[in-house]
């Protein structure tokens, strides 16, 4: 578990990184203590007694005014019951992440553009559907950071895979990530991002060429999602075969949806 201080326009911003790395989460979840008095907690992280109590030892004496929730997935969210009994801070998630989470209802009940007031300024709720239907982004807006769960890494790209994946909603999202014009990114994995335009613009960038490969990979003659995969990601440590065809997944879901893919029983064939 690591921890790391930096200071944003507005105030400081703590970032805790939970003992839980792998090939999807880098080298762990992040957790940001966030400004001073009161301050603010985004993503409590997972279950772990080590990670729960370093953010608590970050906190220190000042008060909390919401812990906050980007999306339901156990490494963001699984600490969050036993974060706000130890700091006695309200839960701010959206509905359906807590009900997901197996939650109690949130305190402070997320929806898009609702505001939480804090020592730093204001954060403000961005829905961020693609990665999980209820994914919400955060907007300090006094500094002009965005925190972006899963929507945005500090390293690679999100894994988005159906059925809670979906590729259409993740780009209008990236799209309207861009329309913010943040100054700095904290995701959920990875270091922070001091270009977001660039690797905004990036993320869209890349979306767009894998929808061209997987439309090469089926002009080539693939038909199953393994095969395509391997066409698409040839190289791939087998370790990420199973997200890489889900990412394959939610492109065929997409160009289905636009009418530029068929498929039935597992087998796809393009329109085009």
């Amino acid at each position: 578990m690591t921890t790391r201080e930096e200071m944003a326009e507005a105030g400081r911003v703590l970032t805790l990184v939970a003992d839980n790395p792998g090939p999807l989460t880098l080298d762990g979840s992040r957790t940001y203590v966030v400004g001073e008095d009161p301050c603010l907690v985004i993503d409590p992280g997972p279950a772990l007694g080590s990670h729960l109590d370093a953010v608590e030892v970050a906190v220190g004496a000042a008060d909390v005014a919401a812990v906050c929730v980007t999306h339901w997935h156990p490494d963001h969210a699984a600490g969050a019951a036993e974060l706000v009994a130890r700091l006695g801070a309200p839960l701010a998630a959206m509905r359906q992440s807590t009900e997901l989470a197996a939650l109690d209802p949130p305190e402070i009940s997320l929806a898009d553009g609702a505001e939480i007031d804090f020592a730093g300024g204001r954060l403000c709720a961005i829905a961020a559907p693609g990665h999980s239907p209820e994914h919400v982004c955060f907007h300090w807006l006094d500094a002009g950071a965005l925190f972006t769960g899963d929507t945005i890494l500090g390293e690679g790209t999100s894994m988005i895979a159906p059925p809670e994946g979906n590729m259409a909603a993740y780009m209008n999202t990236l799209e309207r990530l861009l329309e913010l014009e943040p100054s700095v990114i904290y995701p959920g994995h990875g270091p922070p991002i001091d270009e977001p335009l660039r690797v905004i613009e990036e993320y869209i960038a890349h979306r767009r060429e894998r929808e061209h490969q997987v439309l090469a990979a089926l002009a080539a003659g693939a038909q199953h999602i393994a095969e395509i995969r391997a066409r698409v990601y040839p190289q791939l440590d087998q370790r990420l075969h199973r997200a890489a065809e889900g990412s394959v997944l939610a492109h065929l879901e997409k160009l289905a949806a636009e009418g530029r893919v068929a498929g039935a029983q597992g087998a796809y064939r393009t329109l085009e």
